[in-house]
């Protein structure tokens, strides 16, 4: 894996999980998250599955604001994961705000009933498993790709049909990296933005922060008044 080799990985997720309300200001939600995630170099092994879980409860304010705080865990390639979460959403009238920190925040402002415009941060960290053959074709090598990343960007979102979203964004991705390490070489514990007993080598050299844009394609359900 060098600066020569071009590699594909992705990942799928499914979400299981529950709504509960209990009472007209509180609710929670439980979300159990199986992913597959992998170059899916040779076959599919124990190593390319991870499970992880969100617990989030929400307490309504008011009309326009509702408070959210919860946890997410995931038992990531480089160790056991851990991210404390924290936030609001706002709605009112045409402008709209969804943020959970530490992992991302959303404003949106409706200039047409059809057309919004925004910004968004998004904070990613991911873990991938590596397959590659060895040398001789009997064994295969495992490693594994952490990816750090925070993308500010700008968006603009069209609604052609009620509840189907188009979305154009922009924008540019700093303190990036993919940073491949050798299967055995973990941290002791993630704890959102801090790595405890982290003394991994990487085996590649480093990514260089850069401008990205995309086409997001989402649904919403809205609920009945």
């Amino acid at each position: 894996f060098n600066n020569q080799v071009k590699e594909n990985v992705s990942s799928y997720i499914l979400k299981l999980g529950m709504n509960i309300k209990h009472s007209e200001e509180w609710s929670s939600t439980y979300l159990l998250l199986p992913k597959i995630a992998s170059n899916f170099g040779v076959e599919l092994r124990k190593e390319d599955f991870q499970i992880g879980a969100i617990a989030l409860f929400k307490k309504k304010k008011s009309e326009y604001l509702t408070y959210k705080f919860g946890a997410y865990a995931n038992a990531d390639r480089f160790g056991p994961f851990l991210v404390p979460l924290f936030g609001a959403y706002y709605q009112k009238n045409k402008l709209e705000m969804d943020i959970m920190v530490p992992s991302y925040a959303n404003i949106n402002y409706s200039v047409q009933p059809k057309i919004t415009l925004g910004v968004n941060w998004r904070a990613t960290v991911k873990s991938y498993n590596r397959q590659t053959p060895t040398p001789d074709g009997y064994k295969i090598a495992l490693s594994y790709l952490h990816h750090l990343s925070n993308e500010i960007a700008a968006h603009v979102g069209y609604e052609p049909v009620k509840g189907i979203i188009v979305r154009g964004m922009a924008g540019v991705a700093v303190g990036r990296s993919f940073r491949v390490y050798q299967n055995s070489d973990k941290i002791d514990f993630g704890l959102s933005l801090f790595r405890f007993g982290d003394d991994r080598v990487p085996l590649n050299t480093d990514f260089t922060n850069g401008a990205f844009a995309r086409v997001e394609l989402a649904y919403r359900y809205y609920l009945p008044k």
